[in-house]
């Protein structure tokens, strides 16, 4: 990891530099109804997001290792097919990573991972080194070593002209060390600029605190945002001046597979508008009202996603341009 120095914006082949590189894992959903049928959508956290993040326009690079099973296959042609660059994406025999998600009527998801031998337990290579725009990790990818002590690793080194959004997106039925897996995240938390969790991540993380308290000790970590999310409650933004809310819209859900990755694309996605018109650094990060902006965006992007079986995240033109400023 010392010796990173390829960046994954040199590729003389690409028609823009990325402005978010996205690392982590591309699974496929095994999606059990209530009703017994059983349907296969590509997914994984990181996944989702980048695909999502092609959807929505911004230059994305997703740097991870893909199965060349027919699985695979299908993970890495919605890939290119949402306009998201796949250079650093590096093809395993090993078989695809498979979660099977179980809806309960309300349409919300538990998930059940199998892991071992597959190619989310396969680091994509050590020569992606990203010295501009976000990075973007989370789920399984700072679950599963090695590829989490690489991804951790990345984040802790990069330089300071990068932002980092991290979503933690805990697996609890994966995580076999939680004490070296809490010491990691603690490790990525300090190092990033916006942390998004779910009330369901802190009961995990924070045993025994309430939901504001504990997303309170996540900001004394080190990041200049904590955003929360919990269903169709308000999204909970907290920053070193304050805190605030953000409505979430009524909507009949189908299910909630991929909405906070959805949530976090659109949150980006707003940050990368910006980027083009105005001065965006690390300090604006902590403005309560840019932040909430940002999730305002994020939320009309997975109430249009949980309104559709999988994760099936929305294209620019669905959403509101007002929500772009």
């Amino acid at each position: 990891m010392s010796q990173v120095l390829r960046n994954v914006c040199d590729d003389d082949d690409m028609s823009a530099a990325p402005q978010v590189s996205v690392f982590g894992e591309a699974l496929v959903d095994l999606i059990v109804t209530v009703g017994g049928e059983l349907d296969a959508v590509c997914g994984g956290a990181p996944f989702n997001a980048a695909r999502a993040l092609g959807r929505l326009g911004v230059e994305t690079a997703f740097i991870g290792t893909i199965s060349e099973d027919r699985f695979g296959n299908d993970l890495f042609t919605q890939l290119t097919d949402a306009g998201v660059n796949v250079d650093h994406v590096r093809r395993t025999t090993a078989p695809t990573t498979l979660a099977l998600v179980e809806l309960s009527d309300d349409g919300s998801a538990s998930y059940r991972f199998y892991v071992d031998g597959t190619a989310a337990r396969e680091i994509a290579g050590d020569d992606a080194h990203v010295d501009e725009g976000w990075i973007f990790t989370g789920g399984l990818g700072l679950v599963l070593p090695p590829v989490a002590n690489y991804i951790a690793q990345l984040v802790l080194e990069r330089p300071p002209t990068t932002l980092a959004l991290i979503d933690i997106n805990c697996r609890p039925l994966v995580i076999t060390q939680p004490d070296e897996y809490r010491a990691r995240l603690n490790a990525v938390v300090a190092a990033a600029d916006v942390i998004k969790v779910s009330d369901e991540d802190l009961k995990y993380l924070y045993p025994g605190l309430d939901s504001m308290r504990a997303a309170h000790r996540l900001l004394e970590g080190g990041p200049k945002a904590v955003v929360v999310t919990a269903g169709s409650s308000p999204v909970e933004i907290l920053t070193s001046k304050g805190s605030t809310q953000v409505a979430v819209p009524h909507v009949d859900i189908v299910d909630t597979v991929g909405a906070g990755d959805t949530f976090c694309a659109g949150f980006v996605a707003w940050w990368v508008q910006r980027s083009t018109h105005s001065d965006v650094h690390r300090e604006t990060l902590g403005d309560l009202d840019l932040v909430a902006a940002a999730a305002t965006a994020g939320v009309h992007a997975s109430v249009i996603a949980v309104g559709r079986r999988g994760a099936d995240p929305p294209y620019r033109e669905e959403l509101s341009a007002d929500l772009w400023g």
